[in-house]
């Protein structure tokens, strides 16, 4: 199985949705890099277990970005901010532009 890792993305953002088993399972997936095998050991389950709880939650994760979009729009945010951000050493009006621009774009979600 390969690791998807745009899903320790999700987790941070949605994790709290999750119960407390399946956003374990994901941060010790995702984030801890254990193997199915050490987390079926480490909680108690069946490698097969702790397969299916790690892929129901990624669907979940999926699930709650594509109906919410607050991972993309955080992510788009971060990009325009360090583009600001490069702008603001050059020209302080089309900084103070764009600065503006993304405030407005906030505004509307």
């Amino acid at each position: 199985m390969s690791k998807d890792l745009n899903v320790s993305r999700l987790c941070d953002v949605y994790g709290a949705l999750l119960t407390e088993h399946r956003r374990e399972l994901i941060r010790e997936y995702y984030d801890n890099d254990l193997s199915l095998a050490e987390i079926a050991e480490n909680s108690g389950i069946t490698r097969q277990a702790a397969l299916c709880s790690i892929k129901q939650a990624e669907n979940q994760l999926y699930g709650y970005e594509e109906k919410i979009g607050l991972a993309a729009l955080y992510r788009d945010l971060e990009k325009d901010l360090q583009s600001l951000m490069s702008d603001m050493d050059s020209d302080v009006q089309t900084a103070k532009a764009r600065l503006q621009n993304i405030i407005d774009g906030l505004q509307r979600q």
